[in-house]
């Protein structure tokens, strides 16, 4: 009989580009390959796309911007879609990766007795609670009211997050971290917790070959030939640590004026506008460069085109598929000690990790490894192997297919 998986989330790579979308289908993907039939309910990110598509094996079942911003017609879209897959094939397994479309999808009474599974990406209740502080208001009444809001918002998202995990069988994490951070919140351990990290495309993201010529690369990317390339890739939101990044910057050029180099940061979010103000305020343009959202094919290139990565996230580092993705490539990753950044780079060398989150703590980091690079780049060739060894999706996958299993009694 054949296994048929519900999968659950807000968008998907490649409608939009995000460290946890491109997991769902990386992961769903290489499932369909394995012989499950999968089908992803899905939010559209712009009107465009299509109601329904075969996307490399996945069924993708869309739905509309407009529905997807309102709770009630989320429901009843979803709802939809549940009765049309229920009506092509008896579904076997939920695997649950956002907990509002997951939470709502488990109101649906077909369901019910489908064993389900959840994949703790991140906490919902941090990440919308660090984003929300960061547009705090100006003034105590409007301050006081924010906070009241903000306060039953929070509460609403807990007891869904929490309902998703309530009826999961199991309960698949990232990291250690992020199991530890998990039970920190929710005590209860009725489920299976199982730790399996994120993945890398080990045949799309590997170092630059003899025959590359480097130079060419980066005229053809639109980057310098001539000084260090750092590189980060991440959603321009609070919790990134970005402002202390380009701060970092700023210190290092002011300490150290004949030390040149640029900082590419690529993504796209809220705080965009923000960081390019504080660019400019720094006078940094010539050091800073923010280059938007990279595009999925040509991404490897960049990693190539780099010297260096940087991940100067502040809080709730799951993962980090941008970390393994550098890895994979032989470029070196100097990252904060938050989360799961902790134990993928100390298993390459504890010396990439900064001593801390501060300015100061990345500024000089950065600045010893720009006046001598030599003892980073002598790790490269063990960040790919590490990367291949660890994180490739096909031992990923094979650890997720070894889940499903389990829990479906097999």
């Amino acid at each position: 009989m054949k296994r048929s998986l519900l999968s659950l989330q807000y968008y998907s790579l490649p409608d939009e580009v995000g460290g946890a979308w491109g997991l769902t289908h990386e992961v769903n993907k290489r499932l369909a390959a394995r012989g499950w039939e999968v089908h992803l309910i899905t939010c559209k990110p712009t009107d465009g796309l299509p109601d329904y598509e075969l996307v490399e094996g996945v069924h993708f079942h869309r739905i509309r911007r407009r529905d997807s911003k309102n709770l009630f017609s989320l429901w009843r879209a979803i709802k939809r879609r549940i009765n049309q897959i229920s009506r092509q094939t008896s579904i076997s397994l939920v695997h649950i990766h956002n907990p509002l479309v997951g939470y709502l999808a488990l109101l649906h009474p077909l369901l019910k007795t489908v064993p389900k599974v959840t994949h703790f990406h991140s906490s919902w209740l941090d990440e919308e609670k660090i984003n929300r502080q960061a547009q705090r208001p100006a003034g105590t009444w409007a301050a006081i009211f924010f906070f009241l809001k903000l306060a039953c918002i929070l509460r609403a998202i807990k007891f869904m997050e929490g309902s998703c995990f309530q009826s999961s069988r199991s309960i698949i994490f990232l990291s250690e971290y992020s199991r530890g951070h998990f039970l920190k919140i929710y005590r209860k351990k009725k489920a299976r917790l199982r730790v399996i990290p994120g993945g890398v495309d080990v045949n799309a993201f590997f170092p630059l070959k003899p025959d590359q010529d480097l130079s060419a690369l980066r005229q053809e990317l639109g980057l310098p030939t001539d000084r260090p390339i750092l590189l980060t890739i991440r959603r321009l939101e609070a919790r990134m640590g970005l402002e202390n990044l380009i701060l970092a910057a700023g210190q290092i050029v002011q300490r150290c004026p004949d030390l040149d180099f640029l900082m590419t940061i690529g993504g796209k979010g809220s705080l965009e506008k923000n960081l390019d103000a504080l660019i400019r305020q720094n006078d940094l343009q010539d050091n800073v460069r923010l280059i938007g959202m990279i595009p999925r094919d040509i991404l490897p290139s960049y990693y190539r085109a780099a010297d260096v990565f940087v991940l100067p996230t502040l809080s709730i580092e799951g993962f980090g598929l941008v970390t393994v993705e550098a890895l994979a490539t032989g470029l070196p990753v100097l990252g904060t000690p938050v989360g799961g950044t902790v134990e993928i780079l100390k298993g390459v060398d504890e010396s990439l990790l900064f001593p801390g989150t501060t300015v100061e703590a990345i500024s000089l980091r950065i600045e010893k490894y720009l006046k001598n690079p030599k003892p980073f780049e002598a790790l490269r060739s063990r960040c790919q192997e590490r990367a291949v060894a660890h994180y490739s999706w096909d031992r990923v996958v094979d650890l997720i297919d070894e889940e499903f299993a389990l829990v479906l009694g097999k």
